[in-house]
């Protein structure tokens, strides 16, 4: 036969439904925390690797110009023209009215005729990106003063490359290079 319990203790069974009821509540707020903290660490992710593959992106279409001669950096006047004249299919206010082009539109930018449709010639296209994303690509070609005080003019090129896929094309990498004539 087993012995009675000492004095003063009694046993008990288990939770009671209010105890089991205010650990289910506070596992589920837990639970929700960390639910939350995977969508913010999921949308960071996602946005650095479209910065990532929009960098490279950038780095390319430099990348052929580093690789043309002084004169052949620019781009095709047919195309920009269309790109930056109001009333024209082509028309593309967000390209024209950039604060890169100074408030003179694609007219202060350095225009080649016949440079034809090649990827260095374009200053709007829109890619895929290796994660499968479209991306769209301006590229902007305008002569500078240079600032070290001699009298020629650097070939400033800037690349930015925005969201395709979104609204209002949010800008996601902008890069800049200068290219000097040389001796």
């Amino acid at each position: 036969m087993p012995s009675p319990p000492p004095a003063g203790l009694r046993e008990e069974g288990g939770f009671m439904l209010i105890e089991l009821t205010v650990s289910m509540v506070i596992l589920t707020i837990a639970l929700l925390a960390v639910m939350a903290s995977y969508d913010t660490a999921f949308v960071s992710l996602h946005r650095a690797g479209s910065q990532a593959v929009a960098t490279k992106l950038a780095n390319q279409q430099l990348e052929l110009y580093a690789a043309l001669p002084f004169s052949q950096i620019g781009l095709d006047s047919t195309t920009t023209t269309n790109v930056g004249t109001t009333g024209n299919g082509a028309y593309d206010a967000l390209y024209a009215t950039n604060a890169l082009l100074g408030g003179a539109g694609t007219t202060s930018e350095v225009l080649i005729a016949g440079c034809g449709a090649s990827a260095s010639c374009l200053p709007i296209q829109t890619v895929t990106g290796s994660d499968h994303h479209r991306y769209r690509i301006e590229t902007f070609v305008v002569d500078r003063a240079n600032s070290t005080g001699i009298s020629w003019t650097e070939r400033d090129v800037t690349v930015v490359v925005r969201d395709a896929q979104r609204s209002g094309l949010p800008e996601l990498v902008r890069l800049s290079t200068a290219y000097d004539r040389g001796p």
